[in-house]
């Protein structure tokens, strides 16, 4: 299985082609107008655009119904405990919600203001749509920084920000799981940094901390790019890197004050034995947390990559892909992987490594859009590959099972009682 079960209680919206044509037919003419009508000079809108096509037909039923499993543990709670504020009691870790959660809770920020505007279950489903977009702009950002070319990465950026891995969590998983856009801003920042130093060292530590408050697990892969950077010996690097972690202090400090104590969650060796070992990159056959790796990956970018990694320009680039490959595998029979269980403080806390190839990918379309670039591709070449990699996505990601349908929203509540439901746990050691 990909996911869960469905829950009983799950009932799918009227929203096929055949029921509704009309709103197909409007989603995808609007969608590509403003495609059109952006163009590649206008780069967010013309992601807008293209997102809102390939989505059809989410646009015309983003405000009434749910986009994806409903409910499941992850969505359901998410919104129950949305609806009871624990994003405005982040500051207090002996608070049980936070404990179970993690300080991390400005995605429920986001919500928040798509809920002045809309439901608080179609906040959920713009907050997702949103997610898409900021994935794909600010995978283009950092693309388009290393390689010089818009178009060209503006094609290499799509594969990041529209991955099976990213509509797999949309559909049954909390919504920050979706929202990896932090990463490559974060080292787009880091970058600008490197170059041009200045007000990108304050940049990039506001963007790190914002990362880290959205969630600790971006946080966490923001913080290993962070320190492969180091490697540049690049004075401007290192001050961007050190206000980051600076930054960041409050927030970690809260984080580790919330997993000590009696009523925390887990321990080190059942995270590490029950959970790590299970949400992994499986080597063969090749899958990215259950998912075909034919399907989430996109073969032309790996073989551009493949290529590029034989330049002496990308060796670090491909350095940062191979650590964060590594991590991805896995606690079992991997050295790596338990020297940063054993040596950073709360690093037991991350139960799916498989979050560290979000990394690995992008390092790897980085690599594969400088080939492209170097080679000067005319812009209808260019156009032609991006047209050749939508048409794939439709055959290899659209009509995936776990891609999102619509489901009916349901009432309903947080059982006053709740906690008594979480598993009994030992009281976890310190690390």
């Amino acid at each position: 299985m990909y996911g869960p079960p469905p829950d009983p209680r799950q009932v799918y919206a009227p929203t096929g082609i055949a029921s509704e044509p009309g709103a197909w037919l409007a989603c995808l003419l609007i969608g590509l107008v403003l495609a059109w009508a952006a163009g590649t000079k206008r780069p967010f809108l013309f992601i807008v655009g293209c997102t809102l096509a390939l989505t059809t037909p989410f646009g015309a039923f983003a405000t009434t119904y749910v986009w994806g499993q409903f409910p499941t543990i992850d969505k359901a709670g998410s919104l129950l405990f949305y609806l009871d504020g624990v994003m405005w009691r982040f500051w207090d870790p002996t608070d049980p919600a936070i404990r179970l959660i993690g300080v991390h809770v400005g995605h429920l920020w986001i919500t928040g203001l798509f809920d002045l505007l809309v439901s608080s279950t179609a906040a959920f489903n713009l907050q997702a749509f949103l997610n898409l977009v900021l994935g794909w702009y600010c995978a283009w950002l950092l693309l388009n920084e290393l390689s010089g070319d818009r178009e060209v990465s503006l094609v290499f950026a799509f594969p990041f920000g529209m991955g099976l891995h990213l509509f797999r969590d949309i559909n049954w998983y909390t919504i920050e799981k979706s929202g990896v856009y932090w990463v490559p801003l974060y080292a787009w920042a880091l970058v600008k940094a490197y170059r041009e130093g200045g007000r990108w060292v304050g940049i990039a530590a506001l963007i790190y901390v914002a990362t880290l408050f959205y969630n600790f697990y971006l946080g966490v892969l923001c913080a290993g790019i962070g320190a492969m950077a180091l490697l540049t010996r690049k004075r401007e690097v290192w001050l961007a890197v050190g206000a980051s972690a600076l930054a960041a202090l409050p927030l970690v400090a809260l984080q580790l004050l919330a997993m000590r104590g009696d009523g925390a969650l887990g321990d080190p060796e059942t995270f590490l034995t029950q959970r790590a070992a299970l949400d992994i990159f499986e080597l063969w056959p090749p899958k990215w947390n259950r998912l075909e790796a034919w399907r989430a990956l996109n073969v032309v970018a790996l073989a551009l990559a493949a290529v590029g990694f034989t330049r002496r320009k990308n060796l670090w680039i491909g350095g940062v892909a191979l650590a964060f490959f590594l991590l991805a595998l896995g606690p079992a029979h991997n050295p790596v992987y338990r020297l940063l269980f054993e040596l950073v403080p709360g690093f037991w806390r991350i139960a799916k490594p498989e979050t560290f190839f979000h990394v690995t990918w992008l390092a790897l379309l980085a690599v594969a859009a400088r080939v492209a670039a170097d080679a000067r591709p005319s812009r209808p070449a260019v156009a032609m590959v991006g047209l050749l990699f939508a048409l794939s996505w439709a055959i290899s990601i659209r009509t995936h099972p776990v891609y999102p349908r619509f489901t009916q929203p349901l009432e309903l509540t947080l059982s006053e009682d709740w906690e008594r439901a979480l598993p009994a746990a030992p009281r976890p050691r310190s690390r």
